[in-house]
């Protein structure tokens, strides 16, 4: 579970990445319960120490019914992703499906992006946030609607915490009285790596006024 946890706080997992996780935690469980229940502690350190003193007899029973429970709690809490495995699949690797089984929307330009042997060169990079990015917003529109909205899921529990260790910083004793409004607009400026678009700005405005 401490590895799991430190793997959910790396930054920027894509949810993807997460459902692989969880997936191979999952997978995990099975064999652990059944070693457990015949006295092999090879992955339990702590309970392997334990056995092997003898002191008293080691409660595996107990024990099997906590993975079993575990096991449970994690097929009942993440049943939103198992439900959505095929399009998680398809997002994470647009070139390994067939067009015949993907939504209707999107199914010309899956086929258009198979023969586009420019686009599979970026896909190659690894990076697959900036490969959604490179794809033509003209060429590709659902299929960028489609990733964007797995794009948007996090996958991680990094920016999260990230957020409430600025908050507490930003909104300190000293500074109570912040509106929502402001707190939301500084806590944008320093989780996020957006840059300022300040020629785009400028160019949207009618009049400039000068300060005195």
């Amino acid at each position: 579970m401490n590895h799991l946890n430190l793997k959910w706080q790396g930054e920027n997992n894509l949810i993807c990445d997460l459902f692989a996780l969880i997936k191979a935690f999952r997978a995990k469980l099975i064999p652990l319960e059944s070693q457990v229940k015949n006295c092999n502690f090879v992955h339990m350190l702590y309970c392997a120490e334990l056995h092997k003193k003898g002191e008293a007899e080691f409660p595996s029973s107990f024990a099997n019914l906590v993975i079993s429970g575990l096991k449970e709690q994690f097929w009942k809490r993440f049943a939103d992703l198992d439900s959505s495995a095929q399009e998680i699949r398809l997002f994470q690797n647009p070139f390994d499906c067939d067009a015949a089984d993907v939504q209707s929307q999107i199914q010309m330009e899956i086929i258009e992006l198979h023969e586009n042997y420019h686009i599979k060169d970026k896909y190659k990079e690894g990076n697959l946030i900036e490969f959604y990015k490179f794809l033509n917003s003209e060429q590709f529109p659902n299929l960028k609607k489609f990733a964007c909205k797995f794009i948007s899921i996090f996958g991680t529990t990094y920016l999260r915490e990230r957020t409430f260790s600025k908050m507490k910083y930003i909104k300190s004793k000293y500074r109570a009285n912040l509106s929502n409004e402001h707190l939301k607009s500084l806590l944008v400026i320093s989780v996020s790596k957006f840059e300022p678009q300040f020629n785009q700005i400028l160019r949207m405005q009618k009049e400039f006024h000068h300060s005195h």
